[in-house]
């Protein structure tokens, strides 16, 4: 357990390291435009959210990611709506619903760089890259500005942005019941005025104008007031939908994630988890000792037998055993019985055991001397072993 421990305590001294690295290293910041009224990035719309009360004061201003069809039961007649999005692509139901609320006399605010679905068929709106169009890719680092049409915002003309985020245009619309507010550096409308039956649509095709880098840069923050004074002071609903898409409320691990500091610790501990999930689950036991096998003392028993004997130089003795023990194998083996031998028993075992016969003949000629007599020499047990052991070795490779 205490070495569990030690692991533990060199795993928490790392991730808190790590943690600590990431929350003093400089704050990098997510340049994808996202619209989002919490979003503090540079391309999110936390800044024009702060800044809506002040434009319409004493109104109500609501956010939701609900879309306009869903809008349709809780929006308040001349209630203005604001919609900010990188493409804006509405369906038949939210068109329709849309259309009815601005005829009955609301204003709704859409700012996008380009416009698809019915709504841009039923105004004839299209938008244009001008970087396509015009061949000017070498100027897209360039600044560029955008200046109001109406002679009353003359103060407030020429408010800089960056070439490569006010690119876009808008090359047709009904110019009927159309009005330009807005143009860009090249006298191309940015944004325009649309009635519909009693009300307006707002259109601008530079939704990055509106965004947090440049709501805070300079007095472009009068460019967002003077595009957006053109709604009535009325209550406002924005909906992110068309933006975000359906997020219904902020959780805690919505926070977590939209911050890399909390998302590394948070991914760095679901990981820590599952790694001591998987080294834990193992059965733990203690270490089995290793028992060595008993070892065969029955060759080291015989050696120790026969050394006895052969010390003692009681050599009848030894070499009694050894005709014994050879008369045993002649019986398991032959099925013979070798205590009376005579000739046809030395003729039929030389044949069983495919041996010359003269040879087992002096072999049961040696054991009977060796039984006649009361004790034998050193030469003589050698003599017998020898012989013993040749029909033996040869018997077994006969057997084999």
């Amino acid at each position: 357990m205490r070495r569990d421990w030690k692991y533990i305590l060199y795993l928490s001294l790392a991730f808190g390291l790590f943690l600590a690295v990431k929350l003093m290293e400089p704050r990098q910041y997510d340049w994808t435009p996202t619209y989002a009224v919490e979003d503090k990035n540079p391309f999110g719309a936390y800044v024009l959210n702060e800044l809506l009360p002040d434009l319409f004061k004493g109104k109500k201003v609501t956010i939701s990611n609900r879309t306009i069809y869903e809008l349709k039961d809780s929006l308040k007649d001349g209630e203005s709506m604001i919609i900010l999005t990188h493409s804006f692509r509405s369906e038949k139901e939210d068109t329709e619903i849309l259309l009815q609320h601005v005829a009955k006399g609301a204003s709704v605010f859409i700012g996008a760089e380009s416009f698809h679905g019915k709504l841009a068929d039923t105004l004839k709106l299209a938008t244009y890259d001008y970087f396509f169009r015009d061949g000017i890719q070498e100027q897209r680092k360039d600044t560029s500005y955008l200046a109001f049409v109406n002679p009353r915002f003359d103060t407030l003309h020429h408010f800089i942005f960056k070439r490569d985020n006010i690119h876009n245009y808008f090359g047709t619309f009904d110019s009927t019941r159309t009005t330009v507010i807005a143009k860009n550096d090249l006298n191309q409308p940015v944004t325009i005025r649309t009635t519909w039956g009693k009300g307006s649509f707002i259109l601008t095709c530079v939704p990055l104008a509106f965004t947090n880098i440049y709501a805070l840069k300079s007095d472009n923050h009068e460019f967002v007031a003077a595009s957006l004074s053109f709604l009535p002071k009325t209550d406002v609903h924005w909906t992110e939908f068309y933006s975000v898409g359906r997020m219904e409320a902020s959780t805690p691990l919505r926070f977590i994630l939209t911050n890399p500091p909390l998302t590394w610790a948070y991914y760095i501990t679901l990981i820590s988890l599952l790694l001591f999930m998987i080294f834990e689950a193992k059965r733990k036991q203690r270490i089995i000792p290793i028992i060595p096998p008993l070892e065969n003392t029955s060759l080291e028993f015989v050696g120790t037998i026969g050394n006895l004997y052969y010390q003692r130089r009681d050599h009848k003795n030894i070499a009694g055993k050894k005709i014994i023990f050879f008369f045993d194998q002649v019986r398991t083996r032959y099925r013979l019985n070798p205590n009376a031998p005579d000739e046809n028993f030395v003729s039929l075992l030389a044949k069983k055991a495919g041996k010359n016969e003269k040879h087992v003949r002096q072999l049961f000629e040696m054991i009977g001397q060796v039984q006649k007599q009361t004790s034998i020499k050193k030469e003589d047990l050698i003599e017998l072993n020898t012989l013993i052991e040749k029909f033996t070795r040869l018997s077994n490779k006969t057997a084999d």
